[in-house]
């Protein structure tokens, strides 16, 4: 009789890398925006770029993360809790940029990052269990 589980890792995960990689992206950027802001006056500088930098960012990142935690969850860990801090960062994230676009206060700044945090922290930790945990089907 076969075991359905399958020699732990095979293949290579580079979806879920290339997630990992735009979620950190994403909180460096979150993170860093807001001291460029306030560094700006300093240079006599007025950047303000574009928001579908900001929408194109967010939308990459929920679309890779949702594909790589669908994998982490469904072949490898079965827990929930990385998929359910993944959709609470990119919730927030998007309702912020979605309300407050226009708007700069320092509880917005620590609100994305906050929320920006959550999507890289889920992302690590649905890596982190999926190279723990061996492939429930071949794939």
């Amino acid at each position: 009789m076969k075991s359905k589980t399958v020699a732990p890792h095979q293949h290579k995960h580079r979806g879920m890398k290339a997630t990992l990689f735009l979620s950190t992206l994403c909180l460096i950027h979150c993170i860093t925006f807001p001291l460029l802001i306030v560094l700006m006056p300093i240079f006599n500088m007025t950047f303000h770029p574009p928001q579908w930098i900001e929408y194109l960012l967010l939308g990459s990142t929920a679309f890779l993360g949702y594909y790589s935690m669908r994998h982490g969850f469904s072949l490898h860990h079965h827990l929930r809790y990385p998929v359910v801090l993944f959709t609470i960062g990119i919730f927030g994230a998007s309702g912020i940029h979605l309300l407050f676009h226009n708007q700069l206060n320092a509880w917005l700044i620590v609100g994305e990052i906050f929320f920006t945090s959550l999507i890289a922290i889920s992302q690590v930790i649905n890596y982190r269990l999926t190279n723990t945990h061996s492939c429930t089907t071949a794939h």
